[in-house]
């Protein structure tokens, strides 16, 4: 009598074709430490520039509190220049950037855009003001500089519009075409401001959030109240 003899069973863990899960296992599992890795380096650095500034941190302390050796924190995430990009990149994502610019595109009252504007960069400031301060004090650090020039940029990629709509609506200040307006809005929001408002003078978030706002009515609109 002819006996069929039956191999083991095929099971997801075992090597060749029926082997993917498991690589794909692998693969997952290397993604997740890696984020993890990247995650902790991160923290560490937010860590170390708040509380000591970006000047006296060094890779080697970032590495210490991240628990991680000095060539993984380069090879993750580079130089301290570099990883304060990373921490800066991460400020309107935090603040939760895209909700705030459809509510301020989505109000039609200038005065009240303007205020939501305010309320932007407030929530913005507070919410980054450990990493704000240390990029502030970072000097003339390569990486660092490179990203203000973007951060630069984008905030006025975030105003433009609101200005177009102010100026569509009529409700710009007589006598101030577009592109001052643009001016003026920028050098308002700067973080400089806020800092000097909230360290310098000891305001509260809510003061400067008020400053800001009556600034940009009396400045931009032609009915500021």
């Amino acid at each position: 009598m002819n006996v069929r003899r039956q191999g083991p069973p095929i099971s997801s863990g075992a090597s060749g074709p029926a082997g993917e899960p498991r690589r794909t296992y692998r693969s997952t599992l290397r993604d997740e430490q890696a984020a993890d890795t990247r995650r902790r380096i991160v923290c560490a650095a937010r860590e170390l520039f708040g509380s000591q500034g970006f000047a006296a941190t060094t890779v080697a302390d970032i590495a210490g509190r991240a628990g991680v050796s000095q060539p993984t924190v380069y090879a993750v995430l580079g130089s301290k220049g570099e990883i304060m990009r990373a921490l800066l990149a991460r400020l309107e994502d935090d603040a939760d950037a895209a909700a705030w610019k459809a509510r301020i595109d989505g109000e039609e009252d200038p005065r009240r855009k303007l205020d939501w504007y305010a309320a932007w960069h407030r929530e913005l400031f507070s919410r980054g003001r450990d990493v704000l301060a240390a990029a502030l004090g970072a000097g003339n650090e390569a990486g660092v500089v490179e990203f203000r020039k973007q951060g630069d940029r984008s905030a006025r990629e975030w105003l433009a519009p609101v200005v177009s709509s102010l100026a569509t609506s009529g409700a710009l200040r007589p006598g101030l075409d577009e592109q001052t307006a643009l001016e003026l809005g920028w050098m308002l929001t700067g973080p400089e401001l806020y800092f000097r408002a909230t360290d310098g003078c000891g305001w509260s978030d809510d003061a400067y959030q008020e400053l800001l706002g009556r600034l940009l009515r009396q400045q931009l609109l032609t009915a500021p109240d």
